[in-house]
């Protein structure tokens, strides 16, 4: 009876005070200073509604995470050093994403790792040391109509590709538009556009900041319900690369910076009399993909990209460059003009990934020479990361349980071209068991 008789009371009272707010509280202060209820009642009024008010909070937020536990061994063969490497890793991640209105959301996720943009693993080393959690998404989504989102932050890479050229723990971070219009019922076009950022320049008389504008158009066709094609074209500029400068501070060794990390994984950073790069990336990505279902027992899959990056010119940066240092022009002479400005991918793969029972398998045979796009972004586990390589890639996985599943992967690659810098064959194999919750 006490309860019916507050809940009255409240109906009743939130009916005679709709839109007033108290300065000093809230409706159920208004109710205990007027002597409508009791201290005891408003208490427990302010706990339910905050209760509530909880409840409402966490309908909205989609918790996710995973954590998957590695054993990953190299065989590499450099020359006459050959060594095999045994590490057990770790990868941790944990995020949300929460719907704030109707057409908004906001995502964030934490990782582990070293803190470089291709990887999150993290080694177990350095005597039981705690490890390092970091910021991997961070991100605003705004979806005003069902054909149009735009995304703002650290986000998740929009464009229809494969790892020849997007390591898939790489999260760009700026600005993206993602567009899809259906033609027909199995006819659709999309296209996403990325405005990313590579690095801040902090010098007083610049204010050209490396950027990448990535554009690309795509198509999906469905003939029929076991049959789904996807086509996409991409272009990517590179923009104001020209402002990053080699000093005497050891940049070309320090693989944090865009310079550091692609002069060590295969790509010789050459400067001119200024100490500015000369290096260019203006690409041209095509990737195609044929999904079928119902003719095999299980779905399967044939895809591949091909990538040229028609800005690298070898003999006009032998020409132009300078020797500062950390860099040489004249290591570019073993490859004799040749431009080394392509990337190829082909794969198949075949089965299902998404509950207790199912299996998975996944192969493909790639070659990326050395400018066809910057190292820093490209597969980090394939060929030990970078450019200048060429091999298979073989995984499969099966699921324990809908939320638990073993996997074993394998990378057998060799040196793409070894006229610029010796020969570096590496094999290499991880077996995971991956957890999601």
């Amino acid at each position: 009876m006490k309860r019916l008789h507050l809940s009255l009371l409240l109906c009743l009272s939130f009916v005679l005070l709709t839109g007033f707010q108290a300065r000093g509280g809230d409706l159920a202060d208004i109710l205990e200073q007027k002597g409508i209820i009791t201290e005891e009642e408003a208490r427990e009024a302010r706990e339910d509604k905050a209760k509530e008010k909880t409840f409402k909070l966490l309908e909205k937020i989609d918790f996710k995470g995973d954590l998957r536990l590695r054993h990953d061994t190299q065989w590499r063969d450099e020359g006459d050093d050959k060594y095999a490497r045994n590490r057990e890793r770790l990868r941790l991640r944990l995020g949300f994403i929460t719907k704030i209105t109707d057409t908004t959301k906001v995502g964030v996720r934490l990782v582990s790792g070293s803190g470089y943009q291709n990887t999150t693993n993290q080694s177990f080393d350095e005597h039981a040391r705690g490890k390092h959690i970091f910021i991997d998404r961070a991100y605003a989504s705004w979806q005003p109509f069902d054909f149009f989102k735009i995304t703002g932050g650290k986000h998740k890479n929009p464009l229809f590709t494969t790892p020849l050229v997007w390591d898939p723990d790489v999260n760009p971070e700026g600005v993206s538009e993602s567009l899809n219009f259906n033609i027909t019922d199995s006819i659709s076009i999309f296209s996403n556009l990325g405005q990313w950022f590579i690095e801040e320049l902090k010098i007083k008389d610049s204010d050209r900041d490396p950027t990448l504008l990535a554009f690309q158009l795509g198509t999906q066709i469905k003939p029929s319900k076991k049959i789904k094609f996807e086509l996409a074209g991409t272009y990517y500029d590179f923009k104001n690369l020209d402002e990053l400068d080699w000093d005497n501070d050891g940049s070309l060794s320090d693989t944090d910076t865009f310079l550091g990390y692609n002069n060590k994984y295969g790509q010789q950073m050459i400067f001119d009399n200024n100490k500015k790069l000369l290096n260019e990336f203006q690409c041209w990505e095509l990737a195609a993909k044929v999904n079928i279902k119902d003719v095999l027992p299980v779905p399967f899959s044939v895809f591949g990209n091909y990538i040229i990056n028609v800005g690298a010119d070898i003999d006009e940066l032998m020409e132009k460059g300078v020797d500062p240092g950390d860099s040489d022009p004249a290591d570019l002479a073993g490859y004799g003009g040749d431009d080394r400005d392509t990337g190829w991918l082909v794969g198949v793969s075949v089965g299902n990934k998404k509950k207790k029972g199912d299996w998975y398998a996944k192969y493909h045979y790639q070659v990326l020479e050395d400018y066809a796009f910057p190292a820093v972004f490209v597969d980090s586990d394939f060929h030990g990361g970078g450019t200048n390589n060429k091999g298979h890639y073989v995984h499969g996985r099966y699921f324990f349980a809908d939320n638990i599943q073993a996997r074993a992967t394998g990378f057998f690659t060799k040196r793409d071209d070894e006229r610029k810098d010796g020969k570096k064959d590496e094999d290499r194999v991880q077996l995971d068991i991956v957890i999601n919750f």
